[in-house]
């Protein structure tokens, strides 16, 4: 294993350039992140009504034909709200500061989130961090530099975004990998690969030591944006990018790689799901549901998943069923492994909306998604649902948008990380978002990017 250095940074250590002086008034002078009003350590927590409130637009349309009703909470959550501190600059390059993968709870009830700010990769001038969310003493620290792990040289690239999982493995390390703007495009000859950074890479930290380091690499000059780990069996799936889309299996103790499929055997590559024996499940190109029964045996199923295939999907369910949801629309689905057997649930939201993930709750009662992913959730209010499988109703924890906007200049846009906590009873959720009129600075479009946030969710336990 590589073992090269990962700087712990903390709110402390770049305090002048993240405007911890006070609150900001200046769009154009201040720096970023913008302070939170009444933020203790950078989060503030937030009790409010107003998460109660329908949008006037998602009310409007909650009696046409094809839209799939919803009930109320009757009791608002409590919510945490942080910014991704200690950021370098205000990334006002279109996309700007995103966060783009799934995040992680580890074992402790640490959660793992990463960001990046879209930035010019191939010329080596893009950033990447790792955050840790303490919920013991609600602060949200900057942990790793994905760019220092292999200090690079000029003319090398840098990673712009966290896309792929954030996972932790059986040894209690926190796993992850960095990719491209688009990492479809790293065979082109714009980026200058090296003996050390050959392509994409297969990161380790290492909680008690705050280190970390490189456990494997990917073939030459490809990426990937979606990966899953078998904690059971040692292995880190991943889908390799660039060309003709491929699965890819690396084993955790060696960082070598153990299988990967044939180019173009990978369909729609944005989701895979594991059942509890180790069968991964993934979208075929032929629009069909294919499996790998042995790290050799791709076996095309029965099954054909509507609108591209699975988007999102959960673990297997003591019951035997794997839930989720399609691509587009967002349909719910319910897959059982044993039978290759799937039953559609209806809409996600509204008439189908785009859900990137969704989570099985511990009692296995819940499904717990955010609708609107692709920076477009405030315009239906930045809904947490909560559905329940027996019943198959869809309940609204809480519309984030208008509180946050109204108290916090905050305008959440989606999210591609959702997680809960081990007793199911904090939904955390890593979300894309661009800051309110007030304070948006001039380059920033208000299009649900570039102000990135993390917000844990406290469910009441009345509401679940």
């Amino acid at each position: 294993m590589n073992k090269v250095f990962s700087k712990y940074v903390g709110w402390g250590v770049l305090a002048l350039g993240v405007g911890m002086a006070g609150w900001v008034q200046s769009a154009e002078d201040q720096s970023w992140p913008p302070k939170l009003k009444g933020a203790k350590h950078g989060t503030v927590k937030i009790q409010s009504e107003g998460f109660l409130k329908i949008p006037a637009a998602v009310a409007a349309t909650r009696a046409k034909p094809g839209v799939v009703d919803f009930v109320m909470a009757r009791e608002a959550p409590v919510v945490d709200l942080a910014f991704h501190g200690t950021l370098p600059n205000r990334a006002l390059n279109g996309t700007g500061w995103s966060a783009w993968g799934d995040i992680c709870v580890a074992g402790d009830g640490r959660v793992y989130v990463g960001l990046g700010d879209h930035g010019d990769e191939a010329g080596g001038q893009s950033h990447a961090y790792l955050y840790c969310w303490d919920p013991t003493d609600r602060v949200l620290k900057q942990i790793v530099d994905l760019n220092a792990i292999v200090p690079r040289k000029r003319g090398e690239p840098t990673w712009s975004k966290v896309h792929a999982r954030i996972a932790e493995g059986a040894d209690g390390g926190i796993y992850f990998s960095g990719t491209l703007n688009d990492g479809n495009l790293a065979n082109k000859p714009v980026y200058k690969w090296s003996e050390s950074l050959p392509g994409g890479q297969l990161y380790r930290y290492d909680p008690q030591t705050g280190m970390a380091t490189v456990v494997g690499a990917f073939p030459p000059a490809r990426c990937t944006a979606t990966s899953l780990i078998d904690r059971e069996r040692n292995l880190w799936w991943c889908n390799l990018e660039t060309g003709s889309n491929a699965l890819c299996a690396l084993d955790l103790t060696t960082g070598k790689i153990v299988y990967k499929a044939p180019d173009g055997s990978m369909g729609f590559n944005r989701n895979f799901a594991l059942a509890k024996d180790g069968t991964l499940f993934f979208n075929g190109p032929n629009g069909a549901l294919w499996k790998v029964e042995s790290p050799t045996h791709l076996v095309q199923t029965k099954t054909i998943l509507p609108n591209k295939g699975m988007r999102a999907s959960t673990s297997e369910s003591k019951d035997g069923f794997i839930y989720g949801v399609s691509m587009s629309p967002g349909v719910l689905f319910r897959y059982s492994p044993a039978r290759d057997e799937v039953i559609m649930l209806g809409p996600d939201f509204g008439a189908g909306d785009y859900s990137t993930v969704c989570v099985l709750s511990p009692d296995e009662r819940f499904l717990y998604y955010l609708p609107g992913a692709h920076g477009h959730a405030y315009s239906i209010g930045t809904p947490v649902i909560q559905y329940t499988i027996a019943t198959g109703q869809r309940k609204v924890i809480a519309f984030l948008r208008e509180v946050l906007e109204s108290e916090y200049d905050y305008v959440p846009g989606g999210t591609y990380g959702v997680k809960l906590s081990a007793d199911g009873s904090t939904l955390y959720a890593n979300l894309n978002g661009h800051a309110g009129d007030r304070i948006r600075p001039k380059g920033m479009p208000s299009d649900g990017f570039g102000l990135t946030a993390f917000v844990a969710v406290h469910i009441p336990e009345s509401e679940r």
